[in-house]
């Protein structure tokens, strides 16, 4: 099935400062940290927040300090007073364009004007935006509504900001007819409206439109509406599990977005989902993404991309013939210690899970068998091989691999412990990848094919470090709400994206300087000419993704080891030709 992904799926900037705000919060270890209702209309991120002791203070009555975080829609006045009053610290994350609303409000009861609120009477925001208008206010939430409003003039007429914008031009229209003083505001978000219009977009180039986000979630239902409203069927769903896979297998092209409370890994599954749900076509058509998802989702193609940077590594090291069997026991080392350390994941149920951990769930044996032969036939080939160094080494190797999710203190110690496993260091992944995947894919040839001339190692062990590091954190760039949400400390995380994707860059030429300056002292073969297309690559990504992009998890696997697979057919081309 064809997908169609709207740009402006996912959280919305007020959302996502919210989001940062209690995170951050928690992070510091400032005692009970309570948000002022949930924190966004959306369940599965408000359960992932409660793991991290984040609670609603209205289900904790008898709370009586700490933290409490006003979310993004705003809350009335008399509540921020009473909460201060408890004695709680107060934070506000408020929308900035809520707050925006909030002063227009206070700005025009203040000269007199009559203050009429376009929106849903039940909503947080506008329960928030009504108390601002000291004397009260008057809430419509329809055209008709607008017409029959018992109010004088001078009006001053403001949007709840997630309002279909066609619904307030609409009232604001009757207002106008209705007062001859009317002053109207125009405060819908850019983002909701830039949303909006692309669903109606959208819906000219597809047969239907889904919809992810909380069932609870005002400007998930509208964009629903929306779409229904262009004349094309809208599934509303909240995650993966909810699609009806029987009545979408009737189209060909389907569109997806997502409202501004639903974080992007719950997007990205459902748009796997999409893309998984078999139609009547012919069997050309839907095998080879099958085939592409099936070699990303199982480890394979990394594991193919860990035999190409060996090869690459190899030539940098100036190994004329590189042995089959180091080729291989890159390939079952990235394999099987990747498969062991995402059949240990296996957290929270699997609608919510990244496609490629849920398909090592619902394949755990299997994978878990043929990773256990990987583990014993990389040993014994090396063994046949007589090559005892890098035998240790790989041993080694995988010990620190599996050992990685597996908690290494005492249970009665975990409560005084924060770091009880080596993925709970910040940002340990990351450099545990890149660790390992040079140990396997430099170190071990070299230690397999005796010594060589310590420069060119050097310059094969960066190589190879850089390329795999970056790897890592491309792929953390497509799960980084949910790390953050679940406490993870990756790399993007501590840093931030622009101060990450800085670092990618200064590696990059730092490599591409590196490899020159062995070419020029001749320290490594003149292949490193054509293994320059590799931080070049890096660059490239980077340039053509200025910002981080919601895609699918096969995508981001394809483009995460396009870098090593490169290097590999490059090298492989030189010693042909």
């Amino acid at each position: 099935m064809e997908v169609k992904l709207a740009h402006t799926a996912g959280f919305c900037m007020g959302v996502k400062l919210a989001m940062d705000k209690v995170l951050a919060i928690t992070e510091q270890g400032r005692g009970p940290v309570y948000t002022h209702g949930p924190l966004i209309h959306n369940r599965q991120a408000v359960e992932m927040l409660e793991s991290q002791g984040i609670r609603d203070i209205e289900e904790c009555p008898d709370a009586d300090c700490g933290t409490v975080l006003i979310r993004a829609h705003g809350v009335p006045e008399e509540v921020e007073k009473s909460l201060r009053e408890r004695g709680f610290e107060i934070i506000d994350a408020t929308c900035p364009h809520v707050l925006a609303s909030q002063r227009h409000i206070e700005t025009y009861a203040a000269q007199g004007h009559s203050i009429l609120i376009a929106g849903d009477k039940d909503h947080a925001e506008v329960a928030g935006l009504v108390s601002r208008a000291r004397g009260g206010a008057t809430v419509v939430s329809t055209p008709e509504e607008a017409r029959a409003a018992q109010v004088r003039a001078p009006v001053c007429l403001i949007a709840q900001t997630t309002l279909n914008e066609a619904t307030y031009a609409e009232i604001a229209a009757i207002v106008r007819e209705r007062f001859p003083r009317v002053e109207v505001v125009e405060s819908i978000c850019k983002a909701t409206r830039r949303r909006q219009q692309e669903v109606l977009e959208l819906a000219q180039e597809v047969e239907a439109m889904v919809v992810v986000g909380g069932l609870h979630s005002a400007n998930t239902r509208r964009l629903a509406e929306i779409a229904e409203s262009a004349g094309i069927p809208a599934f509303h769903v909240e995650t993966a599990r909810d699609l009806d896979r029987e009545a979408l297998s009737r189209f060909q092209v389907v569109g997806l977005t997502a409202g501004a409370s639903t974080p992007n890994w719950i997007t990205r599954a459902v748009l796997q989902a999409l893309k998984d749900i078999e139609r009547p076509v012919p069997l050309a058509e839907w095998l080879p993404w099958r085939l592409i998802a099936a070699l990303t989702r199982s480890n394979l193609y990394s594991a193919l991309a860990a035999v190409a940077l060996t090869y690459a590594s190899g030539r940098l090291l100036g190994i004329a013939e590189l042995r089959p069997t180091f080729l291989l026991v890159a390939f079952c080392y990235v394999f099987a210690v990747t498969t062991l350390n995402r059949v240990a994941i296996g957290e929270g149920e699997e609608q919510y899970l990244p496609p490629r951990i849920a398909f090592h769930r619902r394949h755990a044996r299997p994978l878990l068998a043929i990773s256990v032969l990987f583990c014993a036939g990389s040993l014994m080939a090396l063994q046949a091989l007589g090559a005892w160094r890098a035998m240790a080494l790989l041993i080694g190797a995988y010990v620190v691999g599996v050992a990685y999710s597996v908690r290494l203190v005492p249970k009665s110690w975990r409560d005084r412990i924060r770091y009880t496993r080596l993925k709970d260091l910040p940002a340990s992944k990351d450099i545990f990848v890149a660790l390992a995947w040079m140990a396997a894919c430099v170190l071990v040839p070299w230690l397999g094919h005796g010594s060589r001339f310590l420069p060119a190692l050097l310059i094969a062990c960066v190589f190879a470090f850089v390329l795999t590091f970056v790897k890592a954190i491309v792929t953390d760039f497509g799960d980084i709400q949910e790390d953050h949400l679940r406490g993870r400390e990756t790399l993007p995380i501590l840093l931030g994206e622009r101060k990450t994707r800085r670092l990618m860059a200064e590696l990059a030429l730092g490599l591409a300087a590196l490899l020159l300056l062995g070419i020029a002292l001749r320290w490594t073969p003149p292949v490193g000419w054509l293994l320059l297309a590799s931080p070049a690559y890096i660059l490239a990504y980077l340039w053509l993704f200025p910002r981080r992009v919601l895609a699918s998890d096969v995508l981001c696997t394809l483009v995460a080891d396009g870098a090593l697979l490169l290097a590999g057919l490059l090298a492989l081309a030189w010693s042909i030709g």
